[in-house]
């Protein structure tokens, strides 16, 4: 956690564009932030500052109940500013983000076999009647592995596919209560407080809520598809 009381990094966090250009006009910071900010453990892959900002252009590019709403949209824009300094001064390219390789991103980790993902065999779930494309569907959802999901969202996969009982929620209700909850609660807070340190939950709960902001919008955009085709 090498990282977690950089300058930088805070003021890209809080989403402080002012702040981030002087810091970057002064050049007086590490550069290997746009490499790694240093909890390889937690989050599995190297995760370079812009991550941040490209997750806080995903979470923060909607409208929300007020007063949170207006705060939202200005960390928004500064967070479009941040990105668009960082590709200006540092010849950063904006890429994906490989969320399924990002454990705190997900709800399951895509190195557990399906068996445990699904809490039963597959053939069991196919007895009673399951598709295994819907089936498929929920481990790529619960791993953010969002080339498996639209893979199968093609072929007609059930976005709205509930794997448990009828009081546990299908996917789009997954994905979309963590987004509520992340909103409400842990990343949101981050943008109603600012303080003056971080801890590596924090961070992970900005992945978490931009990699089901994604996820329900690509599961809902084939709801969508379906209700106009009826």
């Amino acid at each position: 956690m090498k990282y977690f009381n950089d300058p930088l990094l805070l003021a890209v966090v809080f989403n402080q564009f002012d702040t981030v250009k002087e810091i970057l006009d002064s050049g007086n910071y590490d550069n290997n932030l746009f490499s790694d900010i240093g909890e390889s453990y937690y989050f599995g892959i190297p995760i370079p500052i812009q991550y941040i900002s490209q997750c806080w252009d995903i979470c923060l590019g909607h409208e929300f109940c007020e007063p949170f709403n207006q705060q939202a949209h200005v960390c928004h824009e500064n967070a479009k500013k941040i990105l668009s300094l960082f590709k200006e001064r540092k010849n950063i390219l904006i890429d994906e983000i490989p969320f399924s390789k990002i454990p705190s991103a997900c709800w399951e980790d895509e190195s557990d076999s399906e068996e445990r993902i699904l809490g039963g065999k597959k053939s069991d779930y196919l007895s009673i009647g399951r598709r295994e494309i819907d089936f498929d569907l929920f481990i790529a959802v619960n791993t953010m592995n969002f080339q498996n999901a639209k893979a199968l969202l093609e072929k007609g996969a059930n976005p709205k596919y509930k794997h448990y009982g009828d009081g546990d929620s299908d996917l789009i209700g997954l994905c979309g209560g963590e987004c509520s909850y992340q909103a409400t609660c842990q990343a949101g807070d981050l943008v109603r407080f600012q303080e003056s340190s971080l801890d590596v939950d924090e961070i992970g709960s900005i992945f978490r809520w931009a990699a089901n902001e994604l996820m329900y919008d690509l599961l809902e955009s084939y709801v969508s598809k379906e209700t106009k085709q009826i």
